[in-house]
């Protein structure tokens, strides 16, 4: 069987995301399979790209890592992306910099649950070339950008889908100029694209992305929405990296638990830990006004002729009601996993922790 490959992007400010993302996803692979993990390196210091290298030697002789010189600077012209960064536009470049046939690419803040060689071996339908799960907060096309959706004469309200778990087929990626089409995009709809490289995947790609099941990439929110702690998933930080910040909840704890015992820990003492508390503090305090007021907001739209406002507005005041109302179940419920987790034990196939 061949080497299931695995592919991920980082810098250094995103480095404990992507330890703790290759811990899990050599700790839950079938160990009958050889693994070759690439990294394109965004700016990895020495100290971190020997903490990583350290962790696959410990694994034996199926796993190897190479690292990857990818340069951000190629996207100047494009938006910034998260962390006022370019990073995260590299994995566009992975038909390039990358010579194998297929590839899993896994974002830094996933935590791995799941066999990923279940994925890898996955045989795409014809006329696909990569597979994804469906965004679960970014819907359909014109969710991203209808300007772009309209001028692409694409469905609007076609699926569209995250970029951060993709098995990709990077032979049919370079037969399509791919990195060329991406580039071009990124400099004519500057202004208009929401989700950076994810949105010239989506917008690019239309028709050729054949759909995962959820497991394959559960955003933390819907973690954090279950009644239980069941993973056998591979679980997707969207909105927050969670070494960085992160509201408290299961998957936060998750992960805090994860990465100590992987010989990370997290510093909640951080600066950026500090911002994400005042973050969620005011999150939770214009709780009421947003339930109450958006259904307002959504009325004037409507009486506008303006119904795609109306219904956003409409969805989010309904959301935050929800909020407001589910919060002393929504507490201890979130009390009981927590010691839940705090008990938990995870699997390490045969390596020595970051420290």
């Amino acid at each position: 069987m061949e080497p299931v490959v695995l592919a991920f992007a980082s810098n250094q400010r995103y480095f404990p995301g992507l330890y703790c993302a290759v811990s899990s996803a050599l700790s839950y692979i079938d160990p009958a399979r050889s693994v070759d993990v690439k990294v394109l390196d965004g700016g990895l210091s020495q100290t971190c790209r020997h903490s990583l290298s350290r962790l696959i030697d410990s694994v034996g002789a199926s796993a190897e890592l190479e690292f990857v010189k990818a340069d951000p600077s190629v996207f100047e012209e494009a938006t910034l992306g998260p962390g006022q960064s370019h990073m995260t536009y590299c994995r566009t470049l992975l038909p390039q910099l990358l010579d194998v046939r297929r590839l899993i690419y896994l974002d830094c803040d996933v935590l791995v649950f799941r066999d990923l060689s279940e994925l890898f071996d996955r045989q795409l339908s014809r006329g696909k070339i990569l597979a994804a799960v469906p965004d679960s907060e970014t819907l359909t096309l014109d969710h991203d950008s209808r300007t772009i959706a309209v001028a692409m004469n694409l469905p609007e309200r076609a699926h569209y889908f995250n970029a951060g778990v993709m098995l990709l087929n990077l032979e049919e990626l370079r037969k399509q100029n791919f990195i060329e089409q991406s580039l071009e995009f990124f400099k004519k709809w500057r202004r208009h694209y929401r989700f950076w490289d994810q949105s010239a995947i989506n917008f690019l790609l239309y028709g050729q992305i054949e759909e995962l099941p959820e497991y394959w990439n559960r955003a933390a929110w819907q973690f954090d929405a279950q009644d239980n702690n069941h993973l056998d998933c591979v679980l997707h930080y969207t909105t927050s990296a969670p070494w960085l910040g992160g509201a408290r909840g299961p998957a936060q704890d998750l992960f805090e638990r994860f990465a100590a015992e992987a010989g990370f820990t997290v510093n909640r003492r951080s600066s950026d830990f500090k911002k994400s508390r005042r973050q969620r503090f005011f999150r939770a305090a214009l709780a009421p006004l947003r339930a109450f007021g958006f259904p307002l907001i959504s009325s004037f739209y409507r009486v506008a002729g303006r119904k795609e406002k109306s219904a956003g507005y409409k969805r989010a005041g309904k959301y935050w009601f929800y909020y407001i109302l589910n919060a002393p179940r929504r507490r201890r419920l979130q009390r009981l996993r927590a010691e839940e987790i705090r008990a938990m034990k995870f699997k390490f196939t045969g390596f020595e922790s970051l420290t």
